[in-house]
């Protein structure tokens, strides 16, 4: 399958909320076929408006290959991130 058609399902997957690797690769195995073979991080890396938040403790998670992380979009990281505090010119 195309990775430009993995990343659009993924992405609309993502609008929602942030999800884990294996949650989105649990997710495209049940929605699409999916070879064993992708890596879904690297696929994800190659796409700029998808966006790596942070990784997550692999507790639970025994002999999986690929890296446990956060994914969002960006839109979704735009909506939600911290408000810088602005410099008071001292």
């Amino acid at each position: 399958m195309d990775t430009k058609i993995i990343r659009d399902l993924v992405k609309k997957h993502l609008s929602e909320k942030p999800r884990n690797t294996v949650e989105i690769k649990d997710w495209l195995s049940e929605n699409i076929h999916l070879e064993d073979n992708y890596d879904i991080a690297a696929i994800l890396e190659s796409d700029p408006t998808i966006i790596r938040i942070g990784r997550i403790m692999k507790s639970g998670v025994i002999g999986k290959e690929y890296p446990l992380s956060e994914w969002a979009t960006d839109e979704w990281v735009l909506h939600h991130e911290r408000k810088q505090p602005e410099a008071n010119g001292d």
